[in-house]
């Protein structure tokens, strides 16, 4: 089995590609329009600015992210930055936790995706069917442009990013120049029209999901030309291209919205925006574009999991089978296959007995409890990490921002689980589905440091690019 392991292919991606992998992930089509009414319904017409607060706390977090992706370009992402922030068996608990919550990612949003393809097809074609059988179509498709060469799926993923977005940002133009409902005015832009101080953060809460993933380019470090250069300079755009997307366009939504209870109550908000200030051809093309950005969330998310499972495989923290890749196309297809099965299997026996928005929240809450943890300890491993140089030390990048990406991570992470929410049905379970997941990480982490220190040793050492540091030492040999 030794000889299966591989390596992925070096120096094939470019700065456009690496922004395609975050800006897929990030979803921004579907984000605005399955979160926005949910924002409005708890900040009222302040809807965008508490986008424009979870989008400064996200700044906070990519600074620092950023900082590591400057020195260091590994496939492991964070779980490589976190093991050298802190500690390897802290990487190992970030990599399980944030590998976990991606790999169920996949699923819910390719069951939403599936859902608003089967939306668009009833409202505006012949064509009839239900969600479950786009489901299995958009996962075949899931499937093929993963094994292949990750350029051919970065450009599928920019082409129906600028799409969706383009679409969307038309519509927010064209109410700009009509002036929305009662003219053009910044009123959603002032927190003191939120319904409360209280309500307006629980609408962050809500609006910092909707940030999640900006960094996913990390992980595409082995295979960019000049990472150290390409991958930094991708991740800031993301974050800040959907800082300036979520806050102008629900502005937008805000002023074209007679008021915060109309749009609070409209799920298809952007689909009667569209119909009211352009025509049913844009409200068809936004339609159709929610469905995509579903489904290229769900392939910039197998991207990420299988590449973390492969950089966590070869340097033993996981099944050595994870780092074996395809001899031509040079892809984890181990880590892409194991994604692939637990998206299905997930989609089968959990989707279709519950219902797509059900099943969603439901992952979406487990998924995001995890991944606030992973980005809370690579803030605390930024800190720590550039600690350790006094001289290129500055208290504002290396503790001010990392603390403050804490204090949102830490808040929002509060929220999402106290009060408990008022869910019911097997949502009601999430935040005990997210403990348990937990706990088995740490379990294992436990179990590995004790038996096997040597492994522990070796997580985060392998770098496809480094600056200034020594050549990292070879793996200890990983689970078979």
């Amino acid at each position: 089995m030794e000889g299966r392991i591989g390596e992925l292919r070096h120096g094939i991606l470019g700065v456009v590609d690496a922004l395609a992998q975050s800006i897929a992930l990030l979803s921004l089509a579907l984000g605005v329009a399955f979160a926005s009414s949910a924002a409005a319904g708890e900040a009222g017409i302040a809807a965008p600015f508490a986008y424009l607060i979870a989008g400064v706390g996200s700044l906070c977090l990519g600074s620092v992210i950023i900082r590591f992706t400057r020195c260091m370009a590994s496939a492991g992402g964070l779980y490589t930055y976190i093991s050298r922030g802190l500690n390897p068996s802290a990487g190992f608990l970030g990599g399980w936790l944030y590998g976990g919550g991606f790999a169920v990612g996949i699923s819910f949003v390719l069951v939403i995706g599936s859902f608003f393809m089967s939306v668009a097809f009833t409202a505006h074609t012949g064509l009839h069917w239900g969600w479950y059988p786009w489901f299995f179509i958009l996962l075949a498709a899931l499937a093929v442009l993963s094994f292949l060469d990750i350029r051919i799926s970065t450009r599928i993923q920019l082409v129906a990013a600028a799409v969706g977005v383009g679409a969307i940002l038309l519509l927010a133009l064209v109410i700009a120049a009509k002036g929305g409902d009662h003219g053009f005015n910044f009123t959603p832009l002032d927190p003191s029209k939120a319904t409360s101080t209280s309500n307006l953060f629980l609408a962050v809460v809500l609006t910092f999901t909707g940030f999640i993933g900006f960094e996913a380019a990390a992980v595409l470090g082995e295979e960019a030309v000049d990472p150290l250069r390409a991958i930094p300079k991708a991740i800031l755009t993301a974050v800040i291209v959907a800082l300036v997307y979520y806050v102008f366009v629900t502005w937008m939504m805000g002023i074209g919205f007679a008021n915060a209870g109309a749009w609070a109550k409209d799920p298809a908000a952007l689909d009667t925006l569209a119909a009211r200030y352009v025509g049913n051809w844009l409200a068809v093309i936004i339609d159709f574009s929610i469905a995509a950005s579903g489904f290229i969330a769900a392939l910039a998310g197998t991207h990420l999991t299988s590449r973390t499972a492969y950089a966590m495989g070869r340097e033993g923290g996981l099944p050595r089978a994870f780092a074996w890749t395809h001899p031509r196309f040079k892809t984890p297809w181990t880590g892409i296959a194991f994604s692939l099965v637990v998206t299905l299997l997930l989609g089968v026996f959990f989707a279709h007995h519950y219902d797509p928005i059900t099943y969603f929240i439901w992952m979406a809450t487990c998924a995001t409890i995890g991944i606030l943890i992973t980005y809370i300890l690579i803030a605390l491993g930024g800190i720590a990490y550039f600690a350790k140089d006094r001289t290129a030390w500055n208290p504002l990048l290396d503790l001010v921002i990392p603390a403050g990406a804490i204090a949102i991570c830490g808040y929002t992470l509060y929220k999402s689980i106290h009060p408990t929410p008022a869910y019911t049905g097997i949502v009601k379970w999430a935040p005990w589905v997210a403990i348990i997941w937990l706990a088995l990480g740490i379990a294992i982490d436990a179990w590995l440091t004790l038996t096997k220190p040597d492994r522990v040793r070796a997580f985060g050492s392998i770098l496809g690019a480094s600056e200034g540091e020594a050549p990292a030492p070879a793996p200890a040999p990983a689970m078979q």
